[in-house]
């Protein structure tokens, strides 16, 4: 892995910068959790909070005074100059609408992304101090704990998760029901918490099998992809697609064999319904 870093030492250190600077921005969430938020619309049903804008200019000043030169692509407010070599993409509170009901089940996503190949992400669940953290080819680690467990590899006993975001036009029927509909019949079980980067996490740990969202941005699935690739998983779009800045759905499996009867499930419901591809 290459950094252009202000020295050598803080090149080694990426990943724990990158861990620190998570931490520092679930310290903040926490404190204002139940507590009443500023709240505005990005769009329709999609809201941002004073804590999302404070969590993300935290992770920013911190990870920037180690990597003044790099660039960053975070939901709020940064979006890398064109041809960056060099970008962070930052969620910093992935579950905004669970974060403002008191659910709890959100979280905050990093990773970095060096000439288009993601070769470190980092999820930290704020509320159960659960940090899992990755560099490419080095393995999943969870609070410090290499990530070892029995994959499943028979569909009939998968748990999917499915997220279900608001479509971004009247006309868009989106990708993941229709997917659900086809799949319930043989899957073991559903389900759905509303937060796309924790579910990436735990499909990496083993606790989910599978993941399915449609309508994401970069920033909701750059660090899980890694998480689940550094497994032996697979991470691609709906029409299988490597995951890129660029994707808008991810179908994450966490063997090979599920992802590709998922996905084979995925590609003919796709042209079922004639939706495009993402």
């Amino acid at each position: 892995m290459r950094f252009y870093p202000t020295d050598k030492e803080s090149a080694m250190n990426a990943l724990t910068i990158a861990v620190e600077a998570a931490h520092q921005a679930g310290e903040l969430i926490l404190q204002h959790f139940r507590q009443p938020h500023e709240i505005q619309m990005k769009g329709p049903a999609d809201y941002v909070t004073e804590v999302d804008v404070k969590a993300e200019d935290a992770i920013v000043h911190t990870i920037r005074r180690a990597f003044p030169a790099h660039a960053f692509l975070a939901e709020e407010e940064h979006k890398p100059s064109q041809g960056a070599e060099y970008v962070w993409v930052v969620d910093p509170l992935d579950g905004t609408r669970n974060y403002i009901r008191g659910i709890p089940f959100f979280c905050t996503s990093i990773a970095l992304v060096e000439g288009g190949r993601t070769v470190l992400g980092v999820i930290y669940d704020p509320l159960r101090k659960e940090t899992f953290a990755a560099e490419a080819g080095k393995g999943l680690r969870l609070n410090g704990k290499r990530v070892r467990f029995t994959k499943q590899t028979n569909l009939e006993n998968t748990v999917v998760y499915f997220g279900f975001l608001p479509t971004r036009h009247a006309d868009d029927r989106g990708l993941s029901l229709p997917l659900l509909v086809h799949l319930r019949p043989r899957i073991e079980a559903v389900r759905t918490m509303g937060c796309a980067a924790l579910s990436l996490a735990y499909v990496a740990c083993g606790r989910l099998d599978v993941a399915c969202h449609d309508h994401l941005n970069a920033w909701d699935m750059m660090a899980g992809a890694l998480l689940i690739k550094e497994v032996g998983g697979i991470a691609t779009g709906f029409w299988g697609k490597p995951i890129s800045v660029a994707s808008e759905s991810i179908i994450a499996a966490s063997s090979p064999s599920l992802h590709a009867e998922i996905l084979s499930v995925a590609r003919e419901v796709l042209k079922e319904h004639r939706l495009p591809t993402r």
